[in-house]
């Protein structure tokens, strides 16, 4: 079930996380910027979550089209990131491993380049 208020606590601590990363990366020297990503991955078809092992889209994991909470492979680490290229307005739920909702993404597109694949066992497509 939807729990608007879990979100809104999961998502602080998401934002929490990025923004002592974002401290961190400050620090050290940076050669150049990452590009934005401007459309979907090429390996990630109209109409799928897609999960990669590494930030910025990089090494596919899964793509999943269907609608049913489905568990992700092993290997996807603690990093990572998401691209929701399903039908716009769409959402997916990422999941803990007893199935308990922790947050979901905001309808499609839409994509996180450096997510954490750490507290998620499972997605969930909402069609």
């Amino acid at each position: 079930m939807f729990n608007p208020t879990r979100r809104t606590t999961v998502r602080q601590l998401l934002v929490a996380a990025g923004v002592l990363t974002a401290v961190a990366l400050s620090t050290a020297p940076s050669n150049a910027a990452q590009p934005a990503i401007q459309s979907a991955p090429s390996d990630c078809p109209k109409g799928y979550f897609c999960g990669y092992k590494k930030s910025n889209f990089q090494e596919l994991g899964f793509r999943y089209k269907d609608c049913y909470k489905q568990e992700i492979p092993d290997g996807m680490g603690s990093g990572g990131s998401w691209y929701n290229n399903q039908t716009p307005g769409t959402q997916t739920g990422f999941y803990d491993k007893y199935g308990n909702f922790l947050s979901a993404t905001d309808g499609a597109p839409d994509s996180d380049a450096h997510g954490s694949w750490g507290p998620v066992w499972y997605v969930k497509n909402w069609c």
